[in-house]
């Protein structure tokens, strides 16, 4: 057990829990060595939720936004200054889970792939919390599925290398890897790397410095090898890093001080 509590958990959505279900994962997810979980919210309800968790709970912090499944929906027209009036909460740090899905709603079944309109109602409503990020100086916290080389485009047009982020389970080529974090972008990894046959996943973690990568659970979804019948829990992240360490063949504590470090940089929690 890891009693320093210098894990870190930069991606779940806690809101989906229930009340009860909460506490315990986050009782378990603190007798881990977890010191910090972030929140993410996924439309301006579960933004507003995931907010009130964190006002509620101190090892807690949010993430305020709106996914790209939500966002080839129809929004409100004032859909960001609602987002920029929930950043004005202390436990807000980041602006996210946003991003690009060109594949399909895992949870709906409805596709993006061939949908111009979809797509462009995802890429509309990242622009625009990519400017409410870099107005109110947070960095982002981005999801994407089929549409890295567009995403990156997206970034870069946008200037988003001035706030960063965290591109969250990410399992695309070194090449993207390269763009991605010389914009600044950290690179998040979960419960996929606990799969023996994920070999292409455990060489691309072998590429990424550890200067560029954190850890996530994406609790309650994502689980771990063998775990697939559980529910995911923050506490979890701690299998995480230790398959991490010895994908990487890293000291365990080294990666989990360097984690953590990268954790509050990104987040500003020195600062």
């Amino acid at each position: 057990m890891i009693l320093d509590r210098k894990l870190t958990d930069i991606h779940t959505h806690l809101e989906q829990y229930a009340a009860e279900e909460l506490e315990s994962a986050l009782r378990h997810a603190g007798e881990a060595g977890v010191g910090w979980i972030v929140t993410s919210g996924l439309d301006l309800r579960a933004s507003l939720q995931g907010l009130e968790i964190a006002a509620r709970h101190e090892q807690v912090l949010a993430s305020v936004g709106v996914h790209p499944w939500t966002a080839a929906e129809p929004l409100p027209a004032d859909f960001p200054e609602q987002l920029d009036e929930l950043l004005g909460r202390k436990v807000a740090v980041a602006v996210g889970e946003v991003g690009l899905d060109f594949v399909d709603n895992l949870f709906t079944g409805t596709s993006y792939r061939d949908d111009p309109q979809l797509r462009g109602a995802q890429e509309l409503a990242l622009r625009r919390q990519i400017a409410l990020a870099c107005g109110a100086g947070l960095p982002l916290i981005v999801h994407c599925r089929g549409a890295y080389p567009r995403m990156i485009s997206i970034l870069k047009e946008e200037k988003a290398s001035r706030v960063g982020g965290v591109i969250h389970n990410f399992d695309e080529s070194r090449e993207a890897a390269s763009q991605l974090l010389g914009l600044g972008f950290l690179l998040s990894f979960g419960g996929a790397v606990s799969y023996p046959e994920a070999t292409a996943l455990h060489d691309l973690i072998r590429y990424v410095p550890l200067d560029g990568l954190l850890l996530e659970t994406d609790s309650p979804y994502m689980p771990l090898y063998r775990q697939q019948a559980q529910k995911n829990e923050p506490a979890n992240v701690a299998q995480i890093a230790r398959a991490i360490a010895e994908i990487k063949a890293v000291d365990l504590q080294e990666l989990i001080d360097k984690t953590n470090r990268n954790f509050r940089a990104l987040l500003r929690l020195d600062s």
